[in-house]
């Protein structure tokens, strides 16, 4: 793994990281929240053996990212960019995960010239549907109808502390065996662990921001994505409801909705290498 950090014109810092094969077509990934950067080095091998190249940038206040305060999911395109121009790379795939999962919509919508096509791994939904609350955790749910980010970074140092050392194991949520199977293998375990302590390098403020933004309607229109894209859902996930990649695939036109069995909320990740590689085949 490579792990680097651009400066961006308005001087804030973005951190990235760079697995699989250096001269292989390129997929930028967003993470979900809060991990990092660092979360799809279990499966390096993977990507590689597949040609796949994965450029995995933290999102304002994460990690090595510097904050972006009163940021909305349509700014995150323009880093995207300036990223892209920095490692001379024109056209690209993009894929987000779980709460990244908007963030790929938004660069497929607002940027029509560069991006070639979109995954989505069990993504949250535009949260202006009504419906996208039914069945999201109540801790959440509260964070994200708060009126400000100030007040949800409050919020987040109540519950997990100012360095988020008390999300692991916060949630008291019941993973579904694939989901704990996963976690049985050591290798990744620690790379969860690594990713999560990495996104709270800098206390909870990413974290409280994005699911400030989360909990906002999306400022850009999905229907106007004309680049393919797959969305696939685990069938158990019991974090993110199905519903939420049932609704995205009716907004985005000519999308194919995936729903996989024997899969949880966090086993979904080790399907990415398969569908980026299958997107991009499919694009000639």
């Amino acid at each position: 793994m490579n792990d680097s950090r651009i400066t961006l014109s308005d001087g804030r810092g973005l951190a990235f990281s760079e697995i699989g094969d250096a001269s292989g077509s390129t997929v930028f990934y967003f993470h979900g929240a809060p991990t990092s950067r660092l979360w799809l080095v279990p499966w390096e091998m993977e990507f590689a053996n597949r040609g796949l190249r994965v450029v995995s940038p933290d999102r304002p206040g994460y990690g090595g990212s510097s904050p972006q305060p009163g940021r909305t999911m349509s700014d995150w395109p323009t880093d995207v960019a300036r990223l892209a121009d920095a490692l001379g790379i024109d056209r690209f795939i993009v894929a987000g995960y779980s709460s990244g999962g908007p963030y790929a919509v938004a660069c497929g919508v607002l940027l029509p010239k560069r991006v070639s096509g979109a995954v989505v791994l069990a993504g949250v939904t535009d949260m202006a549907w009504p419906e996208a609350w039914d069945g999201y955790a109540e801790a959440e749910i509260s964070m994200m109808r708060m009126p400000d980010e100030q007040s949800v970074a409050a919020r987040c140092e109540e519950l997990f502390g100012a360095d988020g050392s008390g999300f692991p194991g916060s949630s008291g949520l019941e993973l579904p065996e694939p989901d704990k199977a996963l976690f049985s293998d050591e290798k990744t375990a620690n790379a969860l662990r690594a990713s999560i302590t990495e996104a709270f390098r800098q206390g909870v403020g990413g974290y409280a921001s994005d699911v400030f933004v989360q909990g906002r309607a999306w400022p850009f229109a999905p229907g106007a994505m004309t680049t393919p894209a797959i969305l696939a859902h685990g069938e158990l996930d019991t974090i993110v409801p199905l519903a939420h990649s049932r609704h995205t695939a009716e907004l985005i036109p000519g999308s194919s909705l995936r729903i996989l069995p024997g899969h949880g909320h966090m086993s979904i990740s080790s399907e990415l290498p398969g569908l980026c590689a299958e997107l991009i085949q499919s694009l000639g």
